[in-house]
Order: structure tokens, then C-alpha cells, then sequence
């Protein structure tokens, strides 16, 4: 199906369906949608109002490695209150942290991953949280193009509306509607992630080649255990 949903109205839609499909199977207080202050997820975020009447009737996790770059951090906070969003921050553990911290520059690579993973690990057990829903899209990364609108992940559901959206869709959509974002995407950058690990993309390259190269690298491993 995902060769059918051509303009980006339709895309929409289909997004829209599922976002409400999930709303209907789900406690609505043990779904959360995931924000990272990107472009993806911020789009997610608009669709989820867009569904709503301008309202995010989820709580809205982030997940707050302390490393992200400042310009996410003040775009977060601006767009919490203008969108009245329930911002759940969740935090990484402090032992990990501290080993980060003493830890080598190939070790700080490896911990970064792991911190990511256990934290929406800890807060998905703690909260019984039965649905998790990201903005990934099959185009960005070969260990995503296989994934599914609702996927099993053991104790929780990960549900993925915008799969189908190109990032020129997810571009448009913001231009269409208006959707802030982080001007960070006018330097240069095509994809954030953590500040130590993010450069600018590479011209001519991927969305993605602007990030590290090993997480990149191992990224179907990553999803196995519990990324996004």
C-alpha cells in the first residue's frame, strides 16, 4: 500500500487513521507519543492535533539524554506552552550518566545508544505504558523501510503514522501548515540527534549523514533492543 498514498493531503489521511485507530484501541493515558524537538516528531505532533482539534490528548514523552543541542531544548519548552502539551521529560539514570562522563570517546558512543534504549525501557515498565507512538518514516533509514504502522514490541505496541511520508513531504507539511520548527535545519543539519554526535549533513549524502557514523552503522540492533 505504501506505493498508493501519493499527495500529501492523502498522506495525511492515512496518517490521521491511524492515529485515531490507535486512540480508539489504546488507554488513552497509556499512550504516549514520542518528541524529540525534530522535524519528524514535530510534524507527528501537528498530526495528532490536526486529528484533534488542535489538541495532543496523549502525554508527550521526551527523552532527555542532558546532551541535546540548546536550540531543542528552548524549542521544546516555547512549543509546550503554545501547544499545551502534557510533557512527560524522562530522565537517563545518573550511574549511567556519570560512566559517560569518565568514559573514553568510543565508550561515550556506546553509552549514549544504551542510555537512550533503558530510559524508554524504564518508563514504558514504570507507566505500564501499552502504546508508543513515533514519528520514523521508511525512507530515512534502511533498518526502518520494513516497519509497520502497529508493531509488537513485547509489552507495548509502537505505532508509526508518518512510515509512508518522504522528508520533502514532512518539509511541505510544515511549509502548508505552518508548523514551527528548529532553525537549526536552516544551518545545514538534516537530522539531530545528540549534540556530541550531530554534524551538519554531508552535501550530496543522506538525510542522515550528518550523524554518527556507528549508531548508524548498527542501527537494526538498536531497533532490536529498543530504539526507535
Amino acid at each position: 500500500t505504501r506505493f498508493l498514498v501519493k499527495s500529501l493531503e492523502e498522506k495525511i489521511k492515512k496518517a490521521k487513521r491511524i492515529i485515531q485507530k490507535a486512540h480508539k484501541k489504546y488507554s488513552q493515558d497509556k499512550t504516549v507519543v514520542a518528541w524529540t524537538g525534530g522535524k519528524d516528531s514535530t510534524v507527528l505532533l501537528q498530526l495528532v492535533r490536526m486529528t484533534f482539534n488542535n489538541e495532543v490528548p496523549f502525554p508527550v514523552m521526551f527523552n532527555d539524554s542532558t546532551m541535546e543541542f540548546d536550540e531543542i531544548y528552548d524549542f521544546i519548552g516555547r512549543l509546550q506552552k503554545e501547544w499545551n502539551l502534557n510533557l512527560v521529560i524522562i530522565p537517563h539514570d545518573k550511574e549511567e550518566l556519570n560512566e559517560f562522563y569518565r568514559s573514553s570517546a568510543e565508550r561515550k558512543k556506546e553509552l549514549s545508544r544504551i542510555m537512550k534504549v533503558n530510559a524508554i525501557a524504564r518508563f514504558v515498565k514504570q507507566h505500564s505504558i501499552q502504546a508508543f507512538i513515533a514519528g520514523i518514516r521508511w525512507d530515512e533509514h534502511e533498518a526502518r523501510s520494513k516497519e509497520s504502522y502497529f508493531s509488537q514490541r513485547g509489552d507495548h505496541v509502537r505505532v508509526h503514522p508518518i512510515l509512508h511520508f518522504t522528508e520533502s513531504d514532512v518539509w511541505k507539511l510544515i511549509r502548508v501548515h505552518n508548523v514551527p520548527y528548529v532553525r537549526l535545519y536552516d544551518q545545514g543539519y538534516r537530522s539531530l540527534g545528540e549534540k556530541p554526535f550531530t554534524k551538519k549533513a554531508i552535501p550530496g549524502m543522506g538525510e542522515r549523514s550528518g550523524r554518527e557514523y556507528d549508531k548508524e552503522h548498527m542501527m537494526e540492533k538498536l531497533r532490536n533492543i529498543g530504539y526507535w
